[in-house]
């Protein structure tokens, strides 16, 4: 009996508490048994999260839908051009109806969205988050009840039909299936819309939902940005929880969750624009898909951010991506929408848009992502960087990646989307190798990524610990896993410093490598400590990065960037392949890259055994199989991608290969332009007790931990100096004087 359940359940694509409960609705059959168990969860929630808000009456989704049924904004507020290809009484779908009456009041359109919601067939919702359209229902009848009348018995099915959906959603949430940056995000999202539209909330249902939800707004609120991608937050996740959110902030009376979810909306919608690179792509981040061509999906969120937020910086972003897609900047089955999202009052006032940051680091203390630009014009300088725990399965293992972007991508993310199982993304594409980042190789070390699927792949990287799936059931669950293992652990940001001159990170990325804090070797580690510091200089434009590795045992410290074509560097011996596709080294300490109309020069100050240039075909996702450093002994995973794939990839890499020994300074130098190769050379000079100088053009970096004295301060004389790494209370972490007296 018990498996014929589960076969049932599995046929429909339900859990067995969603089987059991469907069954029971069908047959009529009330069970107090099954109801405790589908409703009553057994998470860990703060108390806050058990005090139910208080719904407001009438439309409670979206605020412009209520000012449109309102009459407080008509269809004559929209500028005509943009209505004629927005408008929603072209589509034939539930969706278009609802819209065309809500903005035309047309009695046509409002009687057949009726009929549209009385018909509607629902499709109950899965632990990944699909196929659930209760969302839609809820939508369509909290815009359509202002406009027209509905009998007792038809409230009664329209209100038993939202209650079924709201019912499989809280019973999927109360399993542990769904994972919260993941399915449980879209299935809360979407649960918390469905009750909006009821039109008596039962407190006890009100209390089962409401912790959810709040789990999910701390969740959002920790990391700021998806861990996932920003393709799978837009495909799957984004719409729906900037419309839960915009129905908590208009449909409950004021209380301090207000506050707290407005923050989070500017900070999501903030993310959007510093994430999106001067050639109006999204930088990638995780298992990135197409849609971070900014395409179909972003716009409609971006403009429910802007209605909330009443921010000009999001009209603003909303106008650039239209004029670059046009109409395709919402896809044709959301254009129902725009006339609803769309914050036409706004737009016409043309308020003054805050500046935007020019650095902005999103969950500093979780995710750690942060963008750093020169400026905002086209021909901007713009970079990204890493340092955090991990979150979700679809995140990768990417502790201390930089990219570096000028007219055209120059240090880039290599990695590439493809099959989830495929030898490409589990064996390259997820792993440090495929990243701007560090490797520490221990010979013969084994990776393992919990299950039985080559473990000799040893690419010196960081630990892998969920490729295929994530089990974060809710914000507690997250810091009890983080806390009890290992799983979780990641780099962690330490210092950061914005100014008008310059931009700093410091990250500790220990805890994302075997280490002596945890080794899943069970050999006590391969390294001690490993921080990486971030500075931009936006005057001189010049990215510095400087890595300090305590290794064990002296083992192999690689320092990797990848490159879209091959780098140039003098003196090149083949090791493996030929010189076009191959394995090349280079005794030489300068790199220079062309993409385009963009160059690079990468200049290296430490002590190292080579270069090595890895890439071309056959070539271009090598991974070593054995451990040995010699990097000979290796295969090129490109199975599960296809021949386009491997044509948008990556071609090359260029790992810098550091000196065995145990204490370890590397400092890259980048310098980028639009019109040549830069040819300056970096002034190093020491100082005190190991620390050194660094002179760029008209100012002089020093990294130390404490402020300069007189004597220190003297040497640097008639100076523009900059001190990073402070660590001292009441300061930020650089100091910058000009003139040094």
């Amino acid at each position: 009996m018990v498996l014929s359940i589960v076969v049932l359940a599995k046929h429909f694509d339900l859990t067995i508490g969603q089987f059991l409960y469907r069954v029971s609705d069908k047959l009529g059959v009330k069970s107090s048994l099954i109801e405790q168990s589908a409703f009553t969860n057994n998470f860990n929630f703060p108390i806050d999260y058990r005090i139910n808000p208080q719904l407001t009456p009438g439309v409670r989704i979206l605020a412009q839908v209520k000012q449109l049924t309102a009459n407080e904004l008509s269809e004559a507020d929209f500028p005509a051009d943009k209505l004629k290809s927005y408008h929603p009484c072209r589509g034939k779908q539930l969706l278009f109806y609802v819209a065309c009456g809500v903005l035309t009041k047309e009695a046509k359109a409002i009687e057949q969205a009726k009929k549209e919601i009385l018909s509607f067939k629902l499709l109950l919702p899965n632990a990944a988050g699909h196929y659930a359209n209760g969302w839609r229902l809820a939508f369509a009848y909290d815009a359509l009840k202002p406009l027209t009348s509905f009998s007792v018995q038809e409230k009664k099915i329209i209100n038993n039909n939202i209650m079924l959906a709201l019912k499989h959603y809280l019973i999927l949430l109360n399993g542990s299936e769904a994972s919260m940056w993941h399915g449980r995000t879209t299935l809360t999202a979407q649960m918390w819309i469905t009750l909006l539209a009821l039109d008596d909330v039962d407190e006890s249902m009100m209390a089962y939902v409401t912790p959810h939800f709040y789990s999910m707004v701390d969740a959002l609120t920790m990391t700021q940005a998806w861990p996932e991608g920003y393709n799978y937050w837009i495909n799957s996740r984004a719409f729906y929880v900037v419309l839960a959110l915009s129905g908590y902030l208009n449909g409950t009376e004021y209380d301090h969750w207000h506050d707290k979810i407005m923050t989070l909306m500017n900070k999501i919608g903030h993310w959007h624009i510093q994430a999106t690179r001067p050639d109006w792509t999204i930088e990638p981040l995780g298992d990135e898909g197409p849609r971070i061509d900014l395409k179909d999906e972003s716009r409609r969120v971006i403009d429910i951010i802007a209605q909330v937020t009443q921010k000009q910086e999001f009209i603003d972003y909303s106008k650039a991506i239209e004029k670059r897609h046009g109409i395709q900047s919402y896809y044709t089955d959301y254009r129902w929408g725009w006339s609803l999202f769309y914050p036409v009052k706004l737009a016409a006032e043309k308020l003054t848009a805050a500046p935007l940051a020019k650095m902005d680091v999103f969950g500093k203390d979780y995710l750690g992502q942060s963008y750093i630009r020169q400026n905002w014009l086209d021909s901007t300088t713009f970079m990204s960087f890493r340092a955090g725990s991990s979150f979700a399965h679809h995140g990768h293992y990417d502790n201390g990646h930089i990219t570096l972007f000028k007219g055209m991508p120059l240090l880039v993310n290599g990695s590439i989307p493809g099959e989830y199982f495929g030898d490409n993304r589990l064996n390259y594409g997820i792993r440090t190798i495929a990243k701007n980042s560090l490797l520490i190789q221990r010979k013969n070390e084994i990776v393992d990524i919990g299950f039985a699927y080559r473990n000799d792949v040893a690419d010196g990287g960081q630990r892998i610990t969920m490729p295929l799936g994530s089990a974060i059931t809710t914000v507690n669950d997250w810091y009890e896993k983080k806390s009890q293992s290992p799983v979780l652990a990641g780099g962690t940001i330490l210092l950061t410093d914005n100014k008008a001159e310059y931009s700093y990170i410091k990250a500790d990325l220990t805890k994302a490598y075997n280490s002596t804090w945890y080794d899943d070797n069970q050999k006590q580690g391969k390294l001690e400590r490993v921080e990486r510091e971030v500075l931009y200089l936006r005057a001189q434009d010049i990215l510095l990065i400087r890595d300090q590795v305590y290794s064990k045992d002296e083992n192999q410290v690689k320092v990797v960037f990848h490159t879209t074509n091959k780098p140039i560097v003098t003196d090149e011996k083949v090791l493996k392949g030929n010189p076009e596709s191959g394995i090349i080294t280079s005794q030489n300490k300068r790199v220079k890259i062309k993409n385009g109309n963009a160059y690079l020069t990468s200049e290296i100050i430490a002590d190292i055994n080579d270069i090595r240039l890895i890439g071309g075909e056959g070539y271009q996702f090598y991974v070593e199989v054995d451990g040995d450093d010699s990097v000979l002994n290796g295969e090129n995973f490109d199975q599960g991608l296809t021949r386009i794939q491997i044509a948008k990839a990556a071609k090359w890499r260029f790992e810098i290969n550091a000196l065995r020994k145990e204490k370890q300074e590397i400092i890259t130098v980048h310098r980028p332009s639009l019109t040549h190769y830069r040819e300056n050379y970096t002034q190093v000079k020491p100082l005190f007790n190991g620390v050194k100088s660094y002179r760029f053009e008209d100012v002089v970096v020093v990294f130390t931990e404490k402020e300069l004295n007189k004597l220190q301060l003297k040497q640097l004389s008639k100076t523009n100096l900059l001190i990073c790494g402070l660590k001292q209370e009441k300061t930020s972490a650089c100091q910058y004087i000009e003139g040094v007296p």
